[in-house]
Parts: C-alpha cells; sequence; structure tokens
C-alpha cells in the first residue's frame, strides 16, 4: 500500500506518468501505425529524401520501436507487482519516454548524426535494465533477474542493427527470434494459465523435460543464429522447436476459448508463431525452389512469409492481446469485459499477417495488410487511449 504522502505525490501527477505501460503501450500503438503508413509510401514509390526509411528502418521500427516499447512498459509494470516496490513514475518515467521518442526521430530523419538516436536507444533499454534491476535485487528476487541482461542485449542489439552497413538482415531476424523466443517462454506460461481460470478447468500438470526442451531449444535457435552456424543445423533446431511447442499446446486446456476474444487472440497468435518457426526450419533445410515461377514458393518469399507470420500476426496479434488485457487490469477494469469491437481489432491483425504471407509480393498485400493493421491498432487507440490518459476508475494509484 502506497503511503499518504505517496498517494498526494500520486495524484499530483498526470495520469500519464504514473506507470509505465500508459506511456510505453501509448507510444508503441501510435508509432507502429505511423511508421507502417510512412514504409508503404516509401515501398510504393512516394517517400521523400528526408527521412531515412528503407527496409532495414521499417524492420528496426517494428523490433526495437514498437515491440521493445511494449517489453519495457510490460516489464517495468510488472515488476510492481513482483516486487512490491513502486514501478518508475513521473520524472523517471518521463525520461525513459524521452530517450525512445527521440531514437525515434533520430533514426528517421537523414539530418540527424546516427549515433544520436544510437546512444538514445541504448539508454531507453539500459535505463530500464537499471530501473528494473535495482528493484528485483533490492527485494533479492533472483529468478527475474535473467530480466537485466535480456534488456541490456536488447541494448546491444538495437546498436548492432543500427550501425550494421549492408548485413542488417541477420540481427533483424535475430531479434525477431529473440522476441519470439520471449513469447513461448512467457506466453506458454500464462496462456493456459489464463485459460483454466476463465472457465474454470484443471489444467494438465507440465511435463519438466518438455518444458525445458522448449526452453533449451530456444536458446539454441538464437545461438545458431549469433554464431551464424550452417543454416541446415539452424533449420533442424527451428523445427524440433516447432514440434515441441505444438506439443505444448496440445496439452492446453482449451474450454470455449472462441467465445473469449481476449483468450483466442492469445491462442491464435501464439500458434502462428509456432507454425512460422515451423515454415523457417523447414525453408532452410531447404523447401523452396529458387527457380520456381510463383514467387510465393521461392525460399527468399518463404523466409519473408515465416518472418512476417511471426512478426505480424504472432508477435503483433500477441501483444494486442496483452496491451489490452493489462490496460484493463491495471486501469481498475475487468480484462473479462472488453470494450466492444475488440474482437475486431484481433481478427484485423491475424487477416494482416496471412494476407501479408500469402499475397505477397503482389502491390495488394502490402498496403491491405498495413490498412489490417491499422484497423486493428487503430481500434485498440479508439476505445483504450482514453482509459490510459485517464486516473484509474477504483481511485487506487496507477
Amino acid at each position: 500500500m502506497l503511503q499518504i504522502t505517496d498517494r498526494a505525490k500520486e495524484n499530483a501527477l498526470d495520469p500519464i506518468w504514473r506507470m509505465p505501460f500508459r506511456p510505453l503501450f501509448l507510444a508503441a500503438a501510435i508509432w507502429s501505425c505511423v511508421a507502417l503508413i510512412l514504409w508503404l509510401m516509401t515501398l510504393m514509390g512516394n517517400g521523400t529524401a528526408v527521412f531515412r526509411i528503407d527496409v532495414a528502418w521499417h524492420a528496426h521500427e517494428m523490433l526495437f520501436g514498437f515491440a521493445g516499447a511494449v517489453i519495457v512498459g510490460f516489464v517495468c509494470t510488472a515488476c510492481q507487482t513482483w516486487t512490491g516496490l513502486r514501478a518508475p513514475t513521473g520524472r523517471a518515467l518521463v525520461l525513459l519516454s524521452s530517450c525512445w521518442l527521440l531514437a525515434r526521430l533520430g533514426y528517421l530523419f537523414w539530418a540527424v548524426p546516427l549515433w544520436f538516436p544510437v546512444a538514445a536507444e541504448v539508454a531507453f533499454f539500459a535505463g530500464a535494465a537499471f530501473m528494473l534491476g535495482r528493484r528485483v535485487i533490492a527485494v533479492r528476487q533472483w529468478h527475474n533477474l535473467f530480466l537485466i541482461p535480456a534488456l541490456l542485449t536488447f541494448a546491444g542489439l538495437s546498436a548492432w542493427h543500427a550501425l550494421s552497413s549492408g548485413a542488417t538482415r541477420p540481427v533483424a531476424l535475430l531479434t525477431l527470434l529473440l522476441v519470439a523466443s520471449m513469447v513461448l517462454v512467457f506466453g506458454g506460461r500464462v496462456i493456459p494459465f489464463f485459460t483454466a481460470r476463465r472457465f474454470g478447468l484443471t489444467p494438465r500438470a507440465k511435463l519438466p523435460w518438455l518444458e525445458w526442451s522448449g526452453h533449451g531449444l530456444c536458446i539454441a535457435l538464437l545461438l545458431s543464429m549469433a554464431l551464424s552456424l550452417p543454416r541446415e543445423w539452424t533449420g533442424v533446431v527451428a523445427l524440433l522447436l516447432g514440434l515441441v511447442q505444438l506439443v505444448r499446446c496440445a496439452r492446453w486446456p482449451i474450454g470455449k476459448i472462441f467465445s473469449e476474444p481476449m483468450l483466442w487472440s492469445l491462442h491464435i497468435s501464439f500458434w502462428l508463431i509456432v507454425a512460422g518457426v515451423l515454415l523457417l526450419g523447414a525453408v532452410w533445410l531447404g523447401l523452396g525452389d529458387p527457380a520456381a515461377g510463383t514467387p510465393l514458393f521461392s525460399p527468399f518469399f518463404l523466409e519473408s512469409g515465416a518472418v512476417h507470420l511471426i512478426g505480424v500476426g504472432g508477435i503483433g496479434g500477441i501483444i494486442l492481446s496483452m496491451i489490452s488485457r493489462v490496460t484493463l487490469g491495471h486501469t481498475g477494469r475487468s480484462p473479462l469485459n472488453p470494450p466492444r469491437g475488440i474482437a475486431l481489432a484481433f481478427a484485423a491483425l491475424l487477416a494482416a499477417s496471412l494476407v501479408r504471407v500469402l499475397l505477397a509480393p503482389a502491390p495488394i498485400a502490402y498496403w491491405l495488410s498495413v490498412t489490417l493493421w491499422l484497423c486493428g491498432y487503430g481500434l485498440f487507440l479508439w476505445r483504450f487511449a482514453p482509459m490510459l490518459l485517464a486516473p484509474r476508475t477504483d481511485g487506487q494509484p496507477g
């Protein structure tokens, strides 16, 4: 419980600076829409020489700008529940958010020296690691200490990706698989828990060998990518990881998830990540014909399809579902009663991933998938931005 003096300070803060999820979820949702509009304009030949926009910029902003903001917002908010210590608020949160914003603007404009956004983004992730670490260490909660090197890894990868001249794709793919691995580990814990609790089901006992093999294969896949091991080896690891995740999914309680948008969105997004990992493994083991008359069946477009299956429908979908759930819960509302229209937002994200995968490289694949993303996150902003900008409905701090 906050002390009276703390409650007075809390009420003096603008609501958006009372918890990390508020500015960072809001900024991430807005920026994802802006960044995709700018990328689509550039892709269609309507760009401008003022902006530093190319495929590397697109990957960087969706991985480090969008997903990075959500990850930091989530862990810095959750640390209050884990440790019992107040999450970063006020000036500290303003400073953290400012680093994120300066990085976005710096990467966007050619006139800004590259070292500036690189430094701002490293400060963003390193600052989050410091704020989280001092709370975790203060209460000796050692099992959550791994999040510190994870955030510092994001800092290093963001700088590596930004400063790599012409070799950004492997770094982007490594970062995508790092985010996907985090979803597989944490999502594999909370999704069956949420489902069982909602329907009063008894989840099956976890199989230690299954859980640890999944975690180990995630690490093996990331190491294989980082060390640039032969594609065939990496492909075998990816296929094994996908198969292990399929077994995990088969053991989860399902109940009537398709009557609950807050649940089916999590399950389907998780399944799409698994499907994308399996497709990556198959491509790296030789699936696809370089001489195929249809681009869809060439290795390049199969790999690109797998990447967007993971990134758009998987990570993008699960982020939309989780930030909706966290926003409801931390603003005094029930995640069991989401606002009307949110199911349409979840469906739009899933449709965006399928359109991007199945219709590329036709131009319609790009503008239609971006439009569907804008619908999904636009609906989130319409329904949830007022919650993020207002005090909790129950009068509690946060």
